[in-house]
């Protein structure tokens, strides 16, 4: 898993990569744990976090208060959150890595994202 320090540089160039990324804010960022969203608008955004004490990595596609689409990593393991069913987990063998994050964002479309 990549370390924290990975996942604040990915944040950053997704806001210069990314057209519809319009800015991003980080609620926590220790040596060991980070969460940010990158806003598309200000009720769709994708939230990321990585606990590195869990060795857990989460990506979420919000809107409202609701997960549209996630893919997670937890122990080595991933799994998706489809879009047709968010709350089931599906095994996704394919992972993020490297470069989790850049690879979520273009991953809801190749998930049925509609």
């Amino acid at each position: 898993m990549a370390s924290v320090a990975d996942l604040v540089l990915e944040a950053r160039k997704a806001l210069d990569r990314a057209w519809f990324i319009q800015r991003i804010q980080f609620f926590e960022r220790t040596d060991e744990t980070v969460s940010v969203r990158l806003y598309i608008r200000d009720d769709l955004f994708i939230q990321a976090f990585e606990g590195q004490a869990t060795n857990s990595l989460y990506f979420a596609l919000i809107e409202g208060n609701r997960r549209i689409i996630g893919v997670d990593c937890e122990s080595g393991e991933w799994h998706v959150h489809p879009y047709q069913s968010p709350h089931e987990h599906e095994p996704y063998s394919d992972g993020l890595q490297p470069k989790p994050l850049l690879k979520f964002l273009s991953i809801p479309a190749r998930l049925n994202y509609k």
